[in-house]
């Protein structure tokens, strides 16, 4: 995974209801302090027809080989092997109540310490909405009861980055496989980092049969952190919603992400199968 990552936590017991979706949203996917860069603003926006309060904090997030991100307690020892960024950023303010629609910036500001090392530090900022569960009355056998319905608890993590130093990374994918079961095609492969800074980008799947090239998928937002060098990664596309039905060969194509300020959306990696 790379940038934001959604989660929802429920609150209250007996009935559950998703009643507002995507109660948090953000105007970056992701913040990086390099060079001489010391400030950013970040926006969030309630995208609900209520107020919302929104509370703000750090989280730290271990990548794994073949997991998305795992959250970290104090003291974990899988987190020795990550720099953290948040000892050297500030943001103000920590707590926003915004209208409907409405929006709130957020300013962070990065503070380098003197004796900085050269390497990749990274940090996630928590941005969560403190909904409370609903009561209402409800009707059973004739007798009115009150009950709770569940609320969604709407939380984004949004990774922060501070890099210093000439940092580099090298991508490659390998041991690609094709397999087909009725209109699904599934399409695993293995995709390396080399160097010093993380990667993020994404991928373009291609049918490539008869010397034609059409797209047939796209996923957004795959990363690999510093802490690990290779993901393990298996997609399914499903051929019966392509204008393409059929495909023996598939090309994927490993994209930067555009907002990246050293790749600009080039491609880092590319693989092929066939079945």
């Amino acid at each position: 995974m790379t940038g934001i990552v959604f989660f929802g936590f429920l609150l209250g017991t007996f009935l559950y209801t998703v009643q507002e979706a995507h109660a948090v949203r953000v105007s970056l996917k992701r913040v990086i302090f390099e060079g001489n860069k010391r400030s950013e603003v970040l926006t969030i926006i309630n995208n609900t027809e209520k107020e919302q309060t929104y509370r703000l904090g750090w989280r730290k997030y271990r990548m794994d080989e073949k997991k998305p991100l795992q959250a970290l307690e104090e003291g974990d020892k899988a987190a020795e092997d990550v720099l953290w960024a948040d000892s050297m950023i500030r943001y103000a303010p920590r707590r926003v109540s915004i209208p409907p629609g409405g929006s709130q910036q957020i300013r962070l500001l990065f503070r380098r310490p003197a004796d900085l090392q050269e390497a990749e530090y990274r940090s996630h900022l928590w941005i969560v909405t403190e909904t409370k569960p609903e009561k209402f009355n409800t009707v059973q056998n004739g007798e009115q009861k009150q009950a709770v319905r569940l609320a969604v608890q709407p939380a984004i993590s949004l990774p922060i980055f501070v890099r210093n130093g000439n940092l580099t990374a090298e991508t490659s994918i390998t041991d690609t496989k094709l397999t087909k079961s009725g209109d699904l095609l599934n399409m695993s492969f293995t995709l390396h980092r080399k160097g010093n800074r993380s990667v993020y980008g994404d991928f373009d799947f291609i049918c490539t049969d008869g010397g034609k090239e059409t797209v047939i998928k796209q996923v957004r937002g795959i990363s690999v952190y510093t802490e690990i060098e290779k993901r393990f990664l298996n997609f399914e596309i499903d051929l019966s919603k392509q204008e393409t039905k059929s495909c023996n060969n598939v090309k994927v194509l490993y994209r930067a992400d555009p907002d990246d300020p050293h790749y600009k959306g080039a491609t880092l990696a590319e693989g092929a199968a066939s079945l």
